[in-house]
């Protein structure tokens, strides 16, 4: 079938995520052993998809529940996290590097912004981080490498390059419009009232209902992700799901990962 903005797609969508998660509890309930040229990089595709799992049955719940615009930020996350982790296993063992550097960018970032306003823990929190870079081992990467390095950093912060190196840039689109229900903006100052035909503003107690796309995006994250992270493992224990959940989609045909083009 054609997936549309509609009950009968939101009702499959949603039947699919479901499957996806069970079968992704099931993969992990006793352990997972990954080969040993993987294990660098499992570690964060297994800590983001897991990441995605919560969140999506997080939303799941919630929408079933009457929760709309509440949902987004955590749909924008799915929708982040799950485009990320197929770059970082692409990448490979530079894009775990260009991850770690991020994170001690970030760190460096927050300990002088502790500083700067005067936290009393600052200090505590700049003794730590120079003690961690103290007992890191400098990094040697020839011109080429280097390049590949920054590169990577910029496209994990950069949500729009990440995906327009794939060739997937009018996924943008959808990732701006979560972002705008995600921040203080006009369409979450105005998400609990409706403008009325005399120009009055009526309050509304819940959020308007904004149709299916949610949860639909929802399962095609999951079903990304699964095809990612089921290859890992040893075993590719969540095959069989993702090929029957990839048909009951009607997407059996259809390349699920986007593939660098840049």
């Amino acid at each position: 079938m054609t997936l549309t903005n509609d009950q009968k797609s939101a009702d499959l969508a949603r039947s699919t995520a479901a499957a996806l998660l069970k079968a992704a509890d099931a993969a992990i309930v006793n352990g997972v052993s990954v080969p040993v040229a993987k294990e660098r990089v499992f570690g964060p595709v297994y800590s983001w998809w897991r990441l995605v799992c919560r969140t999506s049955e997080a939303v799941l719940l919630l929408t079933e529940r009457g929760f709309t615009v509440e949902v987004a930020p955590m749909v924008r996350n799915v929708l982040n996290h799950a485009y990320a982790i197929n770059w970082l296993v692409d990448n490979g063992d530079p894009a775990v590097d260009a991850l770690v550097a991020r994170g001690d960018d970030d760190r460096e970032k927050l300990c002088r912004k502790l500083e700067e306003t005067g936290w009393s823990n600052a200090a505590e929190f700049r003794a730590a981080v120079d003690q961690a870079t103290a007992q890191q081992v400098p990094a040697v990467r020839t011109p080429d490498e280097q390049k590949l390095h920054s590169k990577l950093k910029h496209e994990l912060g950069n949500v729009f390059d990440m995906l327009d190196r794939y060739d997937v840039a009018d996924v943008y689109p959808v990732y701006s419009h979560l972002s705008s229900l995600s921040h203080t903006s006009i369409a979450t100052a105005s998400a609990y009232v409706e403008q009325m035909s005399d120009g009055s503003l009526q309050i509304r107690q819940e959020a308007a209902d904004l149709g299916h796309a949610d949860i639909i995006q929802l399962a095609l994250a999951l079903l990304q992700t699964a095809t990612v992270v089921s290859p890992l493992i040893d075993g590719d224990p969540l095959r069989a799901c993702i090929d029957h959940a990839a048909t009951d989609l009607g997407l059996e045909n259809t390349q699920l990962l986007p593939v660098r083009v840049k």
